[in-house]
């Protein structure tokens, strides 16, 4: 099945119709088109997205999009998936319901020798507590891990806020080179 077909497949089963607003099988949200990933690193390529009903199926919904995305061989691919599912997770947990906010965003683009992964959610009206990566939760505690994972598989990550309030959160995973094979000693 050609790249273009999967993820008009995977849109299909995901928001289970088609967006009007499709363009070879990507979706677009007019409240979001404008944004654009964070120049902290060198330039990315996004390589493709999509927009999902935010629900408890979405965590679902995101790691099978990026199965299709990424080749079952990518050294990279399990800890996009395992990243993609906190991300997700999160903006369905503790992103506010309402009206026209029952969607969130995953996005992937590649830089120098890394993926970028964002997850952009309809915002929050108030600041939130702040992550300090390396700074586990307490042991006892029954929540909070996610961002920890995040922060020990990826090179880096952050969030921003777009000029319209959605939220991004986004890290870049480094992509293994391959050695060239060494001869026997």
């Amino acid at each position: 099945m050609p790249f273009g077909e999967q993820r008009t497949a995977v849109q299909s089963l995901i928001t289970g119709q088609l967006c009007p607003r499709c363009d070879a099988g990507r979706i677009s949200n007019p409240d979001i088109v404008g944004d654009s990933m964070p120049a902290q690193t060198a330039e990315i390529v996004v390589s493709t997205f999509i927009t999902l009903r935010r629900n408890v199926k979405a965590p679902w919904h995101a790691r099978q999009a990026i199965k299709i995305w990424l080749a079952a061989s990518d050294p990279v691919r399990d800890d996009v998936l395992q990243v993609v599912s906190e991300l997700v997770t999160n903006a369905c947990v503790h992103v506010p319901q309402g009206r026209q906010r029952d969607w969130l965003k995953l996005r992937m683009g590649y830089g120098n020798g890394f993926i970028r992964l964002e997850v952009i959610d309809p915002g929050v009206p108030a600041p939130e507590p702040r992550f300090i990566p390396g700074q586990s939760p307490q042991a006892e505690a029954e929540s909070g891990r996610g961002l920890d994972i995040v922060s020990r598989l990826s090179m880096r990550c952050g969030t921003y806020v777009t000029p319209l309030g959605r939220r991004v959160v986004w890290c870049d995973l480094e992509i293994p080179h391959s050695l060239p094979d060494q001869e026997p000693r």
